[in-house]
């Protein structure tokens, strides 16, 4: 059918733009390498028993759920290594090294309790 032609979608670009950022974000975030490997998970869970389970025991104890944490693999590394300002969890920056944060990590990642 001839005549008059069909308008076309138009998106916003601030929209597109929004949704570029959003995936570029994504795609650059760091991701911890050891999710999934049993010696990770083993090593990480000896770590969680001397380090973290004082504070976090099982299913949140003093301090946050890991087990049902959403946040980031980038933002666990962050937070332990830096510790949050206003809380109780401190900086382990200097006592744990960021291949023990990732082994942590991955224990807290293959179960849903301690």
């Amino acid at each position: 059918m001839r005549g008059r032609p069909r308008p076309r979608s138009v998106v916003p670009v601030a929209l597109v733009a929004a949704a570029l950022a959003a995936a570029a974000a994504a795609a650059n975030e760091t991701a911890n390498p050891l999710l999934g490997q049993p010696e990770a998970i083993a090593a990480g869970k000896a770590i969680y028993r001397g380090r973290c389970v004082l504070c976090h025991g099982s299913a949140g104890a003093r301090g946050p759920n890991l087990f049902a944490s959403k946040i980031s693999d980038e933002r666990f590394l962050e937070t332990v290594i830096n510790g949050r300002k206003g809380t109780l969890m401190p900086a382990f920056g200097t006592r744990m090294s960021p291949d023990d944060v990732w082994m942590v990590h991955a224990f807290v990642k293959s179960t849903d309790r301690y």
